[in-house]
């Protein structure tokens, strides 16, 4: 009894001992953290790596990359906080076959194509034009901001926010543009893409007159933004944080936050990179004005 006791055990220990391990390091941090590991399929000469996973030093997940015999590959890259940064394929030849991207926040970024498109849609949208009773609500990922047009002395200002917003242009956009004490300012379709250093060169693929005005650029002010041409405005908008005299007369104001200045100042504070343009994106879910 004791012998087949021993004898099972022997097998038990060897079973475990010669098992392959489900996960193999590759690669370690200086400081001994996992770097990164594989996965194999198969042993001996038919052993071969299925999957190839890299992680941040606080043991999230970076990338996986899958390598199964005569399939496309497929490889997904991580934020630190987990939610999906790109989803890549690639046929057996090794050649790309298809992409997305994804902002940390987890919205998905445009290609240039689908960009066009929504610009080709701003430009068939024949909606009605903005009056003095209409109100925007802006939803962000700070909350609710509501604005009213100053129509009677922006009107051609009032009708392009109004046509913009309610077309969808301004739909997951965000507000690039951070200056604490100064504006934030948003509205570029570029922001939607996979390339930060293009945020605030974007437009709607035409411009706006300008309309420049005796409104003071106040706290809570909404004002279209432009180059060095008066005549430049298109989409893109700030929201003043301040009294901004310097501004009065030489930027179009055509409206005003009439609710939710906390959640411009939420979005103020947010932390940003040496460009002002916000680490984790500040979104503007939707805008509409009716």
């Amino acid at each position: 009894m004791l012998s087949r006791y021993f004898v099972l055990c022997i097998l038990v220990v060897w079973a475990v001992a010669c098992k392959a391990p489900s996960e193999e390091v590759l690669k370690k941090y200086p400081t001994g953290e996992k770097q990164e590991a594989a996965e194999y399929s198969g042993s001996g000469p038919e052993r071969q790596i299925v999957l190839r996973t890299g992680y941040y030093r606080d043991g999230t997940i970076a990338f996986e990359e899958r390598l199964e015999k005569d399939t496309p590959v497929t490889f997904t890259e991580y934020y630190r906080n987990g939610n999906l940064k790109s989803r890549k394929r690639l046929d057996s030849g090794g050649n790309l076959s298809s992409a997305s991207y994804f902002d940390s926040d987890g919205a998905r970024q445009l290609t240039g194509d689908e960009i066009a498109d929504i610009i080709a849609g701003v430009a068939q949208y024949a909606g009605p034009e903005a009056t003095a009773e209409d109100v925007a609500t802006m939803e962000t990922s700070a909350g609710a901001i509501k604005l009213r047009l100053y129509t009677d002395v922006a009107p051609g200002h009032s009708n392009n926010f109004k046509k913009l917003a309610n077309s969808g242009f301004y739909d997951s956009t965000t507000f690039h543009r951070i200056v604490p004490g100064f504006v934030i300012q948003g509205g570029d379709i570029n922001s939607r893409d996979n390339n930060r250093q293009n945020d605030g060169s974007g437009s709607p693929g035409y411009n706006v007159d300008a309309e420049f005005n005796p409104r003071p650029h106040v706290k809570g002010t909404l004002a279209m933004a432009r180059s060095q041409d008066p005549h430049s405005a298109g989409s893109q908008f700030y929201i003043a944080l301040d009294r901004l005299t310097r501004l009065d007369n030489n930027y179009t104001v055509f409206g005003e936050v009439i609710e939710g200045l906390d959640v411009v100042d939420t979005i103020a504070g947010a932390a940003r990179d040496k460009r002002d343009n916000p680490i984790n994106p500040q979104r503007i879910y939707r805008v509409r004005v009716e």
